[in-house]
């Protein structure tokens, strides 16, 4: 045999196993990786985790205040207190 054909029979399984070693390499690396959230990730991360929570909190506030003025609605107390009365007859007689 000549050593030409051994070197080329030898570069394709040499580049398998070279590809194999790169994308087994990147596995370990992501699974590592992925775990931890670091540098400006975890800033930006936190910031909005606190805008959420700043969010749900003025949902919950909004939905407290719905449902009073539901309440009051039913009974009929505070629908004259949250209606602003517009006098028709002065706007008429302007037009």
């Amino acid at each position: 045999m000549s050593w030409t054909l051994l070197l080329l029979l030898a570069c394709p399984l040499m580049m398998l196993f070279c590809m194999k070693g790169m994308f087994t390499g990147n596995k370990d690396k992501d699974s590592k990786s992925s775990n931890v959230v670091k540098g400006p990730q975890q800033d930006e991360l936190q910031s909005v985790q606190l805008k959420m929570a700043e969010l749900m909190e003025q949902n919950h506030k909004l939905m407290e205040e719905v449902n009073a003025l539901k309440s009051s609605d039913a009974k009929g107390q505070a629908k004259d207190e949250n209606v602003i009365k517009i006098d028709d007859s002065k706007q008429r007689k302007e037009a």
